[in-house]
Order: structure tokens, then sequence, then C-alpha cells
């Protein structure tokens, strides 16, 4: 697994815009949050599940003071972790 690879919960999406908020436990501080396109979802129901856990790469911000990126998303249940790790 890369280590840009991060699992975090969708805690807001807006449908007319198209993006959203996912928030993910962090070392540095209690919760980091990244910004999520419609473009960067590769599999979901649309619109993706408010509350869902979403795997995603983190990539840098676009601009300078912007919140990170998450790219190459998609959603999953926690069922199917269990499934893969068995």
């Amino acid at each position: 697994m890369e280590s840009n690879v991060k699992v975090g919960l969708l805690r807001s999406w807006n449908a007319e815009r198209g993006f959203g908020f996912v928030e993910c436990p962090s070392p540095k501080l209690p919760l980091q949050r990244y910004f999520l396109h419609i473009t960067e979802i590769l599999e979901s129901t649309n619109p993706p599940p408010v509350g869902g856990l979403v795997r995603f790469q983190e990539a840098p911000p676009r601009k300078e003071g912007q919140l990170p990126l998450a790219k190459k998303a998609w959603f999953f249940e926690p069922k199917d972790v269990l499934a893969v790790s068995r």
C-alpha cells in the first residue's frame, strides 16, 4: 500500500456543486480534512453517502492555503475490509 493512501469519512457533500469534505485521523491534528470533487470518485452511488467510509490518495492542495485533495476515491462498507483481510 502506498504511504499517501488514507481512509476517512465523508462528512459533507454539496450535490449541486459536486464536492464534499473527507475527515480522517492525523498524527499532527485531531482530524485532517480533504477536499473531494465528484470527478475523483471511482465507484459510488450518486450522491455519495455522507458518513460513508472512503479510501483515497492524498494529494497536495491546488493553491496555497487550501485543503489537501482526495484523489482516486472509492467508498466501501466495513464488511468489505474484513472480507479482504481474511
